[in-house]
Parts: structure tokens; C-alpha cells; sequence
């Protein structure tokens, strides 16, 4: 894995380089043409860790261990003329397959304002992980929230209580009996590896910044296209009172189920709207040589319960992480988040009836240090602990480390 990473980095490096022939460097910033109309710009990211393969706490909708992944990305933007841009990115993760991440319009209307509307696939309105890119990222893991795969699925569900609880952590691979037949991963509460399509606006004046958009899909289960002619409403409003300070409130309603699923319901569940309902809250702070951060987001999901013909289950989810980093010198810098994702509870005839998380509740730290090569090119190193209450595996320690390079 090692050597694809090491050669497919070199690749990239070698792409970037001749756009500024006078440089022998790696470029340290966007490389701009036509009068700076136009920006490119990259990340390279190698990760080499323990394997996931049996406990899968840190897979992605992709299928892919955060752990052990080589990501290459390319951003460009394109100023035809004032006020108006095209911008988008394409992403590859462990060379498997290139993917539009983001491809969206973005118009300012006035001059004089800072009020923008951005159309195609945009980027995330809720909470604050689901914007940052590796450079932001203290630790090399991802917050539970916005990684760790719960056990429901759009395209399949339960038809009682005791399939859900019979599920509990293996979102990884989850089935149901009404839906899609085949095993597959589940969704997270919010998933940072996707992002929506649909309508976007934003607003700032300081220090207040508000944003909302309309989407195709949800925050668990992002769409390029539509799998249930609904929609997703969500928002966020920024608060920056003072320099290094930022607090944040997000919230987002849309429908999650797939319309292959609830075509096949009785006609007393499929009348029903399904919807995914979430709320969070998220600040930051940095002063000095030190960065802190947290946040907390909730999430419910409506899920029919298909052997009950006028029966569903609210299911709800609470993720919750503080995270740090500290500067040693201007070069090297250490870190730490604590993270815990828990479930509420439901009653099957398993578990001897006692009301039980509908998921395994999960619990997580990392810590490590990092050493800045220059500006851009990032080396570190983290160990990361976690804990489930359920599954097969229930404690995992893994140790990583992470080249990561971005201009």
C-alpha cells in the first residue's frame, strides 16, 4: 500500500510542478492564471495504520478505513466574469474510483454585499467538521458523528424491533428483511465524506454569518440526482464576537427513505413521511498556541417498523466530541479529541425485553503530535482507542501516521 501511495504521490507532485516553471518546489498556494480568474489547487493525503478489517470502527459509506487511506483531490475554480464562478473538486480515495465532490454555480449578486447563492453540488450548511479538510483536522481520525456507520439504511428496513436490535454494532455490513436484500454499510449521523445537491444561500455581516439550502438528500445519506422526490431544509447561523472565537447553531429536516422502500410498505406506513431531523451546536476557540474545539449534533430518524402495519420507531442518535491542539513551537504541535456517540432505547423480545440502545453506544480517543515540514506538507502521528457496547469486537487500539500535503 505504501509503495501505490508513495508513486501515486510522486505523480501528483510531478502534475503540480510544471505549472510554475521557474519553481523547484511544491507549490505552496493555489496556482492562479488568467489574472487569478482561474485557481487550482490540491491535497495529497497518505495514511498507514493498523487494519480495521474485523472490528470496522473506522469505515466509511465507501468502505473505506479512515486509517489506512491514500486521497488525492483537485480544486478548480473558473471566474468567466465578475460575481459569477464555477468551482469544483473531484476526489480518489485508495485509487478505487474519482468522484465529484463538489461541482456547484456560485453568483453574488451585489457587489456591495456579502450575500452569495451557490447551486449544484455544495457544500455542507450543517455543523462544522463536515467543511474541513485535512490541514484542519488535529488528529487523523474523523469525529463518530460524522464517520461511524450506524446500522440503518435508506433502501432496507426492519420489520420489528428485535431485526433492529439484532443489528446493533454492525453498520458495516446491516440488512433487513424489507428492502434491498443485499448486506451493506449503514450511514452515519451526518457523513463528511459527501456532499448534497440542491440550493444554497449565505449571508455574513459581521460578526453574525447565516446560511441555508435546500438538498436533494439528507445529512446521513447525501444524493447526486433523488431517491425520493423529497427535499432537505437545513441552516446554520455563525456567531464571531471576537477574533479566535466562533459558535455556531445548525439544523436540517428532510426525508431519508428510498422510494424503493416505502412503495412496498402497507399503504399505512407508505403514506407517511420519513424523515431524518437533526440539531447541533459547535464552537471554537484559539488563542496563543492553543486551538480548542467541540461540538455536539442530534439526530432522529423515523423508521417504519414493516410488520406493523400503523407502527415506526423514532430512533435517535447523540454525538458529542471536544478535541485540542497545542503548538510546541512553530513547528511541531500536539493533539487530542475525545469523542462518544450514543443511542436511544428501544423493546424487542431480545435483551429479555429491557428497553436497549437500537445501536451499540461507542466511545472514542486519539492522541498524537505532529511536525510541520513546511507550511503545507504535514507529518503525524496518533493512537486511537475505541470502545462499543455491542458487536463483535468491542475494544480496538490502532496506531497511524499520516503524510498529508495541500496547495
Amino acid at each position: 500500500m505504501l509503495a501505490t501511495a508513495g508513486r501515486s504521490l510522486l505523480a501528483a507532485f510531478c502534475l503540480a510542478v510544471p505549472v510554475q516553471s521557474s519553481a523547484q518546489t511544491l507549490p505552496a498556494g493555489p496556482i492562479r492564471a488568467f489574472d487569478g480568474r482561474v485557481a487550482v489547487s490540491g491535497e495529497v493525503v497518505a495514511t498507514a495504520g493498523s487494519a480495521d478489517e474485523v472490528a470496522f470502527f473506522n469505515y466509511t459509506g465507501y468502505e473505506h478505513n479512515v486509517l489506512r487511506m491514500f486521497r488525492l483531490a483537485l480544486a478548480g475554480s473558473w471566474q468567466p466574469v465578475d460575481r459569477v464562478a464555477l468551482v469544483g473538486e473531484v476526489r480518489s480515495e485508495d485509487l478505487d474510483q474519482v468522484i465529484a465532490y463538489a461541482a456547484y454555480l456560485r453568483v453574488r449578486p451585489w457587489g456591495g454585499r456579502r450575500f452569495d447563492l451557490q447551486a449544484g453540488r455544495i457544500p455542507p450548511v450543517f455543523g462544522a467538521f463536515g467543511r474541513a479538510y485535512t490541514g484542519d483536522n488535529p488528529v487523523i481520525g474523523y469525529p463518530l458523528a460524522y464517520q461511524y456507520l450506524t446500522s440503518l439504511r435508506p433502501d432496507a428496513v426492519p420489520a420489528t424491533a428485535d431485526d433492529l436490535l439484532g443489528m446493533r454494532g454492525r453498520g458495516w455490513r446491516s440488512s433487513f428483511p424489507v428492502g434491498s436484500y443485499y448486506e451493506g454499510p449503514g450511514v452515519p449521523l451526518v457523513t463528511a465524506f459527501r456532499w448534497d445537491t440542491g440550493v444554497q444561500a449565505r449571508w455574513t455581516s459581521r460578526p453574525i454569518e447565516v446560511t441555508g439550502a435546500i438538498t436533494a438528500g439528507t445529512l446521513s445519506d447525501p444524493q447526486v440526482g433523488d431517491n425520493n422526490d423529497g427535499r432537505q431544509l437545513s441552516g446554520r447561523i455563525a456567531w464571531r464576537p471576537v477574533t479566535g472565537l466562533v459558535a455556531g447553531l445548525s439544523a436540517a429536516r428532510g426525508r431519508w427513505l428510498a422510494d424503493d422502500v416505502t412503495d412496498i410498505l402497507p399503504a399505512s406506513l407508505a403514506s407517511r413521511d420519513f424523515h431524518q431531523t437533526a440539531v447541533g451546536a459547535d464552537a471554537e476557540y484559539s488563542r496563543d498556541h492553543w486551538l480548542l474545539r467541540g461540538e455536539l449534533v442530534w439526530s432522529r430518524w423515523t423508521v417504519p417498523l414493516a410488520a406493523s402495519a400503523d407502527r415506526d420507531q423514532r430512533l435517535g442518535a447523540v454525538g458529542s466530541w471536544v478535541e485540542a491542539r497545542y503548538r510546541v513551537t512553530p513547528r511541531i504541535f500536539t493533539s487530542a479529541r475525545a469523542d462518544r456517540l450514543a443511542f436511544s432505547r428501544i423493546r424487542g423480545t431480545l435483551f429479555e425485553g429491557r428497553a436497549t440502545p437500537w445501536d451499540a453506544p461507542v466511545w472514542r480517543v486519539e492522541a498524537g503530535g505532529g511536525y510541520y515540514l513546511q507550511r503545507n506538507l504535514t507529518a503525524r502521528a496518533t493512537v486511537q482507542h475505541n470502545r462499543r457496547d455491542g458487536g463483535r469486537i468491542r475494544h480496538r487500539t490502532f496506531v497511524s501516521g499520516q503524510l498529508s500535503y495541500w496547495f
